[in-house]
């Protein structure tokens, strides 16, 4: 059963001790299956009064006040159980979902970069919070609640046959066929679901895209455009909503009837067993029916609602899964210490999709030099780059930094020799100090504006009016773009890390902040190995190398005053932006 499967694989991935949350459930249905022993002590007492003889009852049954004594010991054991009962499942339910959560958000930060780059945020952010919290309802409240009101029926049911088991056929004589409805639309209830879950995050991640957006929608009048694709978005989610009550709700309501109508039976066989002359049924067992018929039937319409509840939950956990299933990056058993800092690409091929876009690239990289790749729009300049910032592993061949394969080095030992300075710039909703101290989060006040000063970002910082505790805003929009890219330069000055990834980072500024930024990264490059992606090749000119890349592959390599005497590609993309007023 699905809803099993699904179960059993939170408790698997969760890590956690699922005992204390399975006695509390078990508590839970003993509690529930309680509330059958007053019926059967007044059922003991009733059928005792006019034939005494045919029950071996103890003596003092019959009596009023041990009848109440009983009741309230019954009632006691009852607030026990509930009370334990509840306690252990939500304490287990926590430690459940607790471990969970956290090695769900492990296994999303072991991911490769690159997958986290394909999802959306909205979808993401959708995962590890609605969906997570749709999985603790299961534990909380909904499993417990539906295994409790199962045990009640079935003690109100197994109550009924003992007195008179031709009633409880009678009354249970429709549930076959009830559970059988219930279930013939599960299947097509969960491809529903999933359709319209897919739908609804794909809804989220517009919206949240629609809003982040809205200035440039506005400046060029699309807006319009994008309510249009929303409406149509919602549309379909209404229409796939109302999918899911027909697979779900028709189901439901054929089951209740049937359940419903076990009644009816009930009463039916009442009347037939009960005719005269020839009357079988004792009149306490058809008090007991009567009264048991309500305990039997209530509990089981609450199950079909937990189990829509449980079905819901379910979806969740399948999308989940499918983050589970996304392979993180390998890691070795004993990571190897690299010998230098050099880097070296053998013969390296990297595909998106099943599409080749690197293809057998192999080059050095010397230690403390700085080496540009340059090429074409399209020719696979950033993948290589990603490549090198184990965005992905590759397809084939292999990334050595001193000598050591990546994949040997380990995450951390990799990630702790490297600085990455992109165009597009990280920066969380918090203070300037929060931001810089994520390159080194024990580095002394000096140490942070002495980064700070060879960044060229020290005079704006100083200008703001809580200076360095100014908060930056979501993505730091508060600031500008080159007051974003001076503070992600400054970042990387205070990790101080041999080896630095640069981004094209002047690209996108205006030409004030272009000199500052060039200024700040030539200090920062200072006595460290750099591999660059440039489009402005002026900047690169005094590079030790340039790679030169042309549909995925390496089309030549040399200095600047090399590649320029070949008069191939690197020196058409230089004419280019030289212009035929500047020569070489």
């Amino acid at each position: 059963m699905a809803i099993l499967r699904s179960l059993r694989r939170i408790l698997a991935r969760s890590g956690a001790d699922g005992r204390a949350f399975l006695l509390g459930v078990g508590l839970r249905g003993l509690e529930r299956v309680c509330e059958m022993l007053p019926y059967l002590l007044a059922y003991l007492w009733l059928a005792s009064l006019p034939a005494p003889a045919s029950f071996p009852l103890p003596p003092w049954l019959p009596l009023p006040a041990a009848l109440a004594l009983a009741l309230l010991g019954v009632l006691g054991l009852q607030w026990a159980l509930a009370f334990h009962g509840q306690r252990l499942c939500f304490l287990g339910s926590y430690r459940i979902i607790g471990g969970y959560r956290e090695r769900l958000i492990d296994h999303v930060r072991g991911m490769p970069l690159g997958n986290l780059q394909r999802q959306r945020v909205g979808q993401l952010a959708d995962s590890l919070t609605d969906d997570v919290r749709r999985l603790e309802g299961i534990f909380t409240h909904v499993a417990a609640d539906c295994v409790a009101a199962l045990c009640a029926a079935l003690a109100a049911l197994a109550l009924l046959a003992w007195a008179d088991w031709r009633l409880a056929l009678a009354l249970a004589l429709p549930l076959p066929l009830a559970a059988a409805v219930l279930q013939a639309g599960a299947a097509a209830f969960e491809r529903a679901g999933l359709r319209k879950h897919g739908r609804y995050r794909e809804a989220a991640a517009l919206l949240v895209e629609f809003i982040g957006g809205l200035p440039t929608l506005r400046l060029y009048d699309r807006t319009g455009d994008w309510l249009r694709r929303l409406d149509a978005c919602f549309g379909e989610l209404r229409r796939l909503s109302l999918g899911i009550e027909k697979w779900g709700g028709g189901p439901v309501m054929g089951y209740r009837l049937l359940v419903e109508g076990g009644v009816a039976c009930l009463l039916a066989a009442i009347a037939w067993l009960g005719l005269p002359p020839a009357s079988t049924l004792a009149p306490a067992a058809v008090l007991l029916a009567l009264l048991l018929a309500y305990k039997v039937v209530g509990p089981l319409l609450e199950v079909a609602e937990y189990l829509v509840m449980l079905r819901y939950a379910c979806q969740s956990e399948i999308k989940l899964e499918a983050l589970w299933r996304v392979r993180p990056l390998p890691e070795p058993w004993l990571p190897r210490r690299p010998n230098g800092h050099g880097v070296r690409f053998e013969r390296v091929s990297f595909a998106y999709a099943g599409e080749r876009v690197l293809h057998d690239i192999s080059f050095t990289v010397p230690e403390r030099s700085l080496t540009a790749i340059v090429g074409p729009s399209g020719s696979g300049k950033s993948t290589l780059l990603h490549l090198l910032a184990r965005f992905h592993d590759p397809d084939e061949g292999r990334i050595c930094l001193g000598g050591v394969d990546a994949r040997a080095l380990g995450s951390a030992q990799w990630y702790g020799a490297l600085s990455m300075v992109f165009q597009q710039v990280q920066l969380f909703d918090g203070s300037i100090e929060d931001n810089l101290r994520l390159g080194r989060a024990q580095a002394s006040d000096a140490a942070v504006w002495a980064a700070c000063r060879a960044a060229d970002c020290e005079a704006f910082i100083r200008a703001l009016p809580e200076g360095m505790r100014t908060r930056v805003g979501e993505g730091g929009l508060s600031l500008s773009g080159g007051e974003r890219q001076r503070l992600s330069i400054a970042r990387a000055l205070l990790k101080d890390a041999p080896l630095l990834l640069l981004d094209e980072v002047t690209a996108a500024v205006d030409p004030a902040s272009q000199s500052a930024i060039q200024r700040a990264l030539n200090r920062l490059a200072a006595e460290r190995t750099v591999i660059m992606v440039a489009h402005r090749l002026h900047t690169i000119r005094h590079a030790d190398q340039i790679v030169v890349l042309r549909q995925g592959r390496i089309a030549e390599t040399g200095t600047h005053a090399q590649l320029l005497r070949r008069g191939g590609l690197y020196a058409e993309l230089w004419a280019a932006q030289s212009g035929p007023e500047q020569g070489a």
